[in-house]
């Protein structure tokens, strides 16, 4: 066998330098990942708020701790990503941005629209 000696030897993924569309790709698959496990909590909290005055207060009081809100904004992130990442995933399996230089664009598109949007739904919202 024909070994290439110029291999790494280990791979330390902090060091790799990754291109944008790499990063909005591992990106959205997490962010896909979080929204699915946050489905039971918030199943929950829907439940419990539609059952009486006191469970929507009580679900309101979750809602406003402190970690329970760094939670929301950590999801709000991850829908916004998945959402816009989404659509950019569905434009390229139609062939539209397919060139390196496109593609390499249109992620960085999605990565600053994506921080914009956050900033202004947080700025909304809380």
């Amino acid at each position: 066998m024909n070994f290439n000696k110029k291999r790494p030897v280990f791979l330390d993924l902090l060091k790799i330098d990754m291109p944008a569309t790499a990063i909005l790709s591992i990106g959205h698959r997490i962010s896909g990942i979080l929204l699915f496990l946050s489905i039971p909590f918030f199943l929950y909290l829907f439940d419990l708020s539609l059952a009486s005055k006191d469970g929507f207060d009580q679900a309101r009081s979750i809602l406003s701790q402190g970690f329970i809100k760094f939670l929301c904004v950590m999801l709000l992130w991850g829908l916004i990503h998945h959402l816009l990442a989404g659509i950019r995933f569905l434009l390229l399996d139609i062939h539209v941005g397919m060139s390196k230089q496109a593609a390499s664009k249109s992620a960085w598109i999605v990565h600053v629209s994506e921080i914009v949007s956050l900033l202004i739904a947080v700025f909304i919202l809380l």
